[in-house]
């Protein structure tokens, strides 16, 4: 007889142990609000990851493999609706984002009040996406605004001090894109000089979009760049949440993600594109571009 995995009786000792955590998710998150580091709410490290594992027997046999969208945008900035968000990484079963809106933390501080708040099965990273002079940078685990236009060195430097995790945003951005927002959007080839924490090597994109990201992938390669790896969908409109991912393995939440980026130990994958998401990516990219330049954003959508 194959032995027992699933218990109900176990199921009801581990739901009812976790009923505190969810009970007090409010006032655990505002213990740390004000902290000028990130930490983990016993929600975020505790709750949820130990909900995936409720009525499991031999748990410490267990290794959960998890995933995030760690690159996305919200009404803060130029994205979607954050409800819409929110719903959209719950469908998925996402187990974390990361909420980067251009230059604002705002929307990142206020998505992860509302899965406290509401209980949502989501950790929310709180995050940014820095316009530094020479490219996009993502700062993950942070709880402030980091100033813009400053070199890149600078802005990572201003990340660490943060406490944040410094990523090289779509390192290799289409240069006709470039021209038209009158910024760079990636940092290039300063991956191979600069102490990014982690490099995107997936920006989800469909169709021949890829070879940025091949491009990313090759240069880390070929100059042997040891460092982190993520897979993000850049996902301004709720229905691409997801179509980029993080993939992550451990059984305390976003504290196994920040151990995973400071060992190595992620990976960066993409979901498969239907034509008539092609088309409405194709579309609204081109739209965006135009709208933004005309306001003089720095953003492609």
């Amino acid at each position: 007889m194959s032995p027992k995995i699933f218990d109900l009786e176990q199921y009801e000792k581990d739901f009812n142990m976790l009923q505190k955590y969810e009970a007090e998710a409010e006032n655990d998150l505002k213990s740390v609000a004000n902290a000028a580091l990130w930490q983990a709410t016993d929600y975020e490290k505790i709750f949820l990851p130990h909900f995936r594992l409720a009525g499991i027997v031999n748990k410490q046999e267990i290794t959960l493999q998890n995933s995030a969208d760690l690159h996305l945008h919200t009404q803060y900035s130029d994205g979607d609706d954050l409800d819409k968000v929110l719903n959209a990484a719950l469908e998925l079963n996402l187990d974390a984002i990361a909420v980067t809106d251009h230059d604002e933390i705002e929307g990142a501080l206020e998505a992860r009040r509302r899965v406290h708040e509401r209980r949502l099965k989501l950790a929310v990273i709180p995050g940014i996406e820095v316009s530094s002079r020479e490219g996009h940078i993502g700062a993950l685990f942070v709880m402030r605004k980091i100033p813009k236009d400053l070199s890149a060195a600078e802005t990572i430097q201003q990340i660490h001090e943060a406490g944040g995790i410094a990523v090289a945003h779509h390192p290799y951005s289409p240069k006709w894109i470039d021209r038209i927002v009158r910024m760079q959007l990636g940092c290039g080839d300063l991956i191979k000089t600069l102490p990014f924490d982690a490099i995107e090597v997936t920006n989800a994109v469909p169709g021949k979009g890829v070879k940025y990201n091949i491009r990313a992938i090759d240069e880390m390669r070929k100059h042997h760049i040891r460092v982190s790896v993520t897979g993000s969908s850049d996902a301004h409109h709720a229905r691409f949440v997801g179509k980029g991912r993080t993939y992550y393995s451990g059984n305390q939440g976003v504290l196994s993600l920040r151990r995973a980026f400071k060992y190595g130990f992620t990976l960066g994958a993409e979901g498969y594109w239907k034509t008539s998401e092609k088309f409405n990516y194709y579309a609204e990219l081109i739209s965006s571009v135009i709208k933004n330049r005309l306001r003089k954003f720095s953003s492609v959508n």
